[in-house]
């Protein structure tokens, strides 16, 4: 784990670390150090015929200046220019600094006159940005993305995306890589951010005390799970038993999927409740899963150790709404539950203190805090009311983690996994990993098994293999070893 935040966080940790001592200048050499290991790796793939910073008046020009510096000091004969988007006697104290140590030979130029192979260094606005990109600066922008033969690598952020929320103001330069700097920024993993930043590489520069940043997010940075250890003598009464709780015959496949999911992942036994008129349809379609009827399951909770609800689910199937605040073990509330809270807060409030894990997609999420559409998404991540027993999992293209206290986040999912049932596939893996390894450390183990799971099904075949089958399959194998 390595500490994220939103702009407030990094400043703040940027002021402790000067206040112990540490010059400012000395953390912008740090960052620029961090550019410039990665800007080594990217001329010596890219094999660029200029390198042009896009530089404005801030921390971020001054660390595009410093980088500059160092390119040239340590053998890059590559011909540099800068474009400018300030007035000399704007730029002030470290930035000022280091535009006087740029070598000679680095000049300034205009987008006009850039051609041919490019790798652009876009510095001209950072975590710092309020307002809506206009002149010149949003004429960067749009020209960077037009812009055919490059590379570009941003500084901290992407110019034009905020920093802490992801959203785009209202265009952002769209990156290959990001090094963001000191802690990660939450917006780089929420709503835009992903699709701006590219490859997000953190950049380490002497500020972080893990006794000091209390930012309350945190990045897995470690994205394989711990292989699942497996007792030689293991059984299925040992693996946990689920009950799914089914709904609609036309969304059977939900249920389905999550129990298949749950089995391949580890889960020694599962039972579907299903109203007595379907046991004939649905029979013999997942072998190895068990049928129970909802009025026998009401009356038999005590049975198993975890409930998978709201897959399939647009009606409540029990007479008693409040049924599930006597159970003992660990309840998914996924899907159609979302829906079913709303019209039933009765439902809501009987889990208060049951251990819960709620998984909505971003649409669920949105309609269940009633948020406007164009509300941003980690807002509604921090809106969503949670009780010290309850975990979100908030899934999306990075997936958010939280409890009461904190929130992990889990950047970059596989492309492979946007098709519907992969969600349902993810309940399953909660079910038993929530079960086996606890409550907290289970959710994040069953989403990055899910997502080496989708990376593994990119790499055998491909980002649009949309197979429900393999998907589970691979859940199996993924993170999954005997123990000796």
């Amino acid at each position: 784990m390595y500490p994220a935040g939103k702009a407030a966080d990094s400043r703040n940790i940027d002021r402790f670390a000067i206040e112990k001592g540490a010059p400012s200048l000395i953390l912008m050499e740090n960052a620029a150090f961090s550019l410039y290991l990665e800007t080594v790796k990217i001329v010596e793939n890219f094999k660029p015929e200029k390198i042009v910073l896009f530089a404005g008046k801030g921390g971020n020009g001054g660390d595009g200046f410093a980088l500059l510096r160092i390119l040239r000091d340590r053998g890059c004969s590559i011909p540099m220019n800068i474009v400018k988007f300030f007035e000399l006697n704007e730029l002030k104290g470290d930035s000022l600094q280091n535009w006087k140590m740029l070598p000679s030979d680095i000049s300034s130029t205009e987008m006009k006159k850039i051609k041919g192979r490019t790798l652009f260094i876009d510095g001209m606005v950072g975590t710092g940005l309020k307002n809506n990109l206009t002149g010149r600066i949003r004429e960067a922008v749009t020209f960077i993305n037009s812009y055919k033969d490059k590379y570009v690598l941003s500084i901290d952020v992407p110019t034009g995306l905020d920093s802490d929320k992801g959203i785009e103001m209202p265009e952002a330069v769209i990156a290959d890589t990001t090094v963001t700097m000191g802690i990660y920024k939450t917006g780089l993993f929420a709503q835009n951010g992903p699709a701006a930043c590219g490859k997000i590489v953190l950049g380490k520069i002497s500020a972080v005390d893990a006794g000091t940043s209390d930012t309350k997010y945190e990045v897995v940075e470690d994205l394989i799970p711990e292989p699942l250890k497996i007792p030689v003598d293991s059984y299925k009464n040992r693996n946990g038993h689920c009950l799914v709780i089914g709904g609609d015959i036309d969304k059977l496949g939900a249920s389905l999927i999550a129990a298949r999911s749950f089995m391949a992942s580890g889960g020694g036994l599962v039972t579907a409740a299903f109203e007595k008129s379907l046991h004939k349809k649905i029979a013999g379609l997942v072998p190895g899963m068990m049928l129970t009827d909802i009025e026998t399951a009401e009356h038999q909770l005590d049975r198993y150790s975890s409930i998978i609800t709201g897959p399939g689910l647009t009606s409540w199937p029990f007479k008693e709404s409040t049924l599930l605040k006597r159970f003992k073990g660990i309840i998914i509330a996924d899907a159609g539950m979302f829906d079913l809270m709303n019209e039933k807060p009765e439902i809501l409030s009987s889990l208060k203190k049951c251990k819960t894990v709620f998984t909505p997609h971003p649409g669920e999420l949105k309609r269940f805090i009633s948020a406007k559409n164009d509300e941003p998404w980690i807002d509604c991540v921090e809106r969503f009311p949670l009780e010290k027993t309850h975990v979100l999992v908030a899934k999306s293209h990075s997936t958010f983690i939280r409890n009461t206290g904190s929130t992990v986040i889990v950047p970059h999912g596989a492309k492979a996994l946007s098709f519907g049932g992969s969600g349902d596939a993810l309940t399953g893996l909660l079910a038993f990993e929530t079960f086996y390894n606890g409550f907290e450390k289970g959710c994040l183990r069953a989403v990055l098994r899910h997502r080496l799971a989708g990376i593994e099904l990119e790499k055998r075949y491909s980002a649009s293999y949309h197979s429900i089958e393999k998907l589970v399959e691979l859940i199996g194998i993924a993170g999954t070893v005997y123990e000796k």
